[in-house]
């Protein structure tokens, strides 16, 4: 495919001139191809993701956590070894943050809210979904409620080991059911009082600072904890099928944590 004509698609796909983010969204790095025939995905954008792209002949890269963000950087030290690994296999980087935890058909939220309902089988008319959070003016994310009541044993087993996740369950309101559940990506848990205000038992994020996790105790709410990287590899598979069914695009799933 045409390397303008998909960047030019992902970009208005994703939206990514609506969203003020601290990453700098859309094509990082540039290379001299004008076709793309392959795509990696990832989470991060590193020196082994890089590597591993090479080795498999990736024309371009998509990832969630990129190499630029909302400040100047000098291309010294990690970010020039990064970098160069790219520029000497004529490999373009493109990174999308926020608007890939919002995003209503492939984002992380919408995927693992979609894996729950999947997984224990919840019909449509059981459930309501609506947004939940709003960040620096847009709704980032969504909270599900069911109809019927579930047992929270659940939310570690199947739950977490389908979707290969941490078990990290802080039952601080110390109950036995649930019928809501409030899915925020990424270091939000500064989020929970508007989660306990708004009825919400539990409370699912993928990391937490440890005064937040005093204020959800204090405040009784549950939370669970799932891991930023777990949670966050969703997106990826969900944009690589995306694009390999519209364009034909051959994708690479580069699964490299640490």
């Amino acid at each position: 495919m045409n390397k303008k004509e998909l960047i030019k698609y992902l970009d208005e796909y994703l939206k990514i001139s609506e969203f003020d983010d601290s990453s700098k969204n859309g094509l990082q790095i540039d290379n001299s191809k004008d076709e793309i025939k392959k795509l990696g995905f990832a989470v991060d954008a590193n020196t082994y993701i890089f590597e591993k792209a090479k080795e498999e002949w990736v024309d371009m890269i998509l990832s969630h956590h990129g190499l630029f963000w909302g400040f100047e950087q000098t291309l010294t030290g990690i970010p020039y070894k990064r970098a160069k690994i790219m520029l000497d296999n004529d490999i373009c980087s493109y990174a999308c943050h926020l608007p890939l935890d919002a995003h209503p058909e492939v984002g992380n939220n919408i995927g693992l809210l979609r894996a729950f309902i999947n997984i224990f089988g919840i019909q449509e008319g059981e459930y309501e979904v609506e947004d939940f959070g709003v960040y620096k003016w847009k709704i980032i994310w969504f909270w599900l409620r069911l109809k019927h009541k579930m047992h929270v044993s659940n939310l570690v087993t199947p739950y977490a080991e389908r979707m290969q996740l941490l078990k990290r369950f802080f039952n601080f309101w110390n109950l036995t059911y649930l019928n809501s559940v409030a899915f925020v990506s990424g270091g939000a848990l500064s989020n929970v009082e508007e989660a306990k205000e708004k009825n919400y038992d539990v409370f699912v994020t993928w990391e937490w600072a440890h005064h937040e996790m005093t204020l959800a105790k204090e405040l009784k709410q549950c939370i669970l904890i799932w891991g930023h990287y777990e949670t966050e590899k969703i997106w990826p598979k969900l944009l690589a099928y995306h694009l390999r069914d519209k364009f034909g695009l051959e994708i690479e799933f580069l699964d490299e944590k640490y």
